[in-house]
């Protein structure tokens, strides 16, 4: 394990709940832009996958093997945190009606929201698949940051087929046309279809319907960015400056140019190498102990904020000076912390491990004959 990425993928994680959290948005731009760390997720994800697995997947069983696993990292976490959603949410939404029927509305902070969130069949169905974020909705459904789980997951099957098909030249120059494609669709549907330059909503900023090639963009440029990793000689110390300053640079120009969000991929990609060596002064404050407690419960604190903020929005929206927004804003992370450890140590690491045995488990003969296993 590379524990300087470990390490930003914690901090990724945090930045992206606070952007949801919606306090400090004024005085942060990291966090008011906080939604394009997903992309250094997909990045991250890429680079980890292709040094992992890239040289493992060769047949048909080696991709199912790969496919088992990550559906084994991915779905348990993602369905229950998307049932705890829906009962919080409807558990709220009670309370609510309980208190606006004895007089208390005036301490609700939408006292006129209690409608109820049923899953339908279409939203039950697509979570369960994984599917929900490919295009089938116009708009997020029930626990909404697992919209780039589900465009991620889908991703692992191109990256498998690629591996699986190609050797390491043309399996380059497959992962630079599907990130190319990626991009330049993504690209057109963050001007033409959401009008991100006028209506300035956040360029990049695709999830439900055009998440999907935003994904391919960045992972397989991370996929790239691996390679490129281990064919290039570097200064670690020199590159983590360069692009820590290039991203600084980034975040404070998007204000004024919002097209800007769409080279933060490769931003992402350009610091991923820097700190790959584990070496410089960059890696080295990503190994801390707190960095690597973020990065291992990352996915947990990624899919469990948007639960957590059902409850802290209402003390968020009525934040007025600076000592209630740090107050909020510390006792969510703190939170967010404790609950991600639970989530990992009870769901998240238990079924990965046994998805993982299961991917391993040799196949037993059905019948008792004689067969050479290879």
């Amino acid at each position: 394990m590379i524990k300087s990425i470990e390490g930003i993928r914690g901090i990724a994680a945090i930045i992206v709940a606070l952007y949801h959290l919606k306090i400090g948005n004024d005085y942060f731009p990291v966090i008011r832009h906080g939604y394009l760390f997903v992309d250094l997720f997909f990045v991250l994800s890429g680079f980890v996958m292709c040094a992992n697995y890239a040289g493992k997947i060769r047949t048909i069983d080696d991709v199912g093997t790969f496919l088992i696993r990550r559906f084994g990292r991915l779905f348990p976490l993602l369905i229950l945190s998307s049932l705890i959603f829906v009962l919080l949410a409807n558990g709220i939404v009670f309370i609510k009606k309980i208190a606006v029927a004895n007089g208390y509305s005036a301490f609700l902070n939408n006292p006129d929201a209690l409608q109820y969130v049923i899953p339908s069949l279409g939203e039950a169905l697509s979570t369960l698949t994984m599917t929900h974020s490919l295009g089938l909705f116009d708009h997020l459904i029930l626990n909404t940051p697992t919209w780039s789980i589900s465009t991620e997951f889908y991703t692992y099957f191109l990256f498998a087929g690629i591996c699986s098909l190609f050797i390491q030249q043309a399996r380059l120059a497959a992962f630079a046309l599907l990130s190319i494609t990626g991009l330049l669709i993504s690209v057109w549907a963050s001007i033409n279809v959401h009008d991100c330059i006028a209506e300035e909503n956040g360029c990049l900023s695709l999830t439900y319907d055009f998440g999907f090639p935003r994904c391919v963009a960045s992972f397989f440029l991370g996929a790239i960015a691996y390679h490129s990793s281990r064919l290039f000689r570097f200064n670690p110390t020199a590159l983590q400056i360069t692009s820590a300053f290039s991203l600084y640079l980034l975040i404070s120009l998007l204000d004024y140019a919002p097209v800007t969000a769409f080279v933060f991929p490769v931003a992402f990609a350009l610091l991923v190498i820097a700190i790959s060596t584990d070496s410089g002064p960059l890696a080295d404050t990503l190994k801390h102990n707190l960095f690597q407690k973020l990065g291992q419960r990352s996915y947990s604190i990624y899919l469990m904020h948007m639960p957590l903020l059902l409850i802290f929005e209402n003390f968020s929206k009525r934040t007025t000076g600076l000592i209630s927004m740090t107050v909020v804003l510390l006792a969510y992370v703190v939170v967010l912390y404790l609950v991600s450890g639970g989530t990992y140590k009870l769901i998240e690491n238990p079924f990965r491990l046994w998805f993982n045995r299961l991917a391993e488990a040799p196949v037993v003969p059905a019948t008792p004959v004689d067969v050479e296993i290879q």
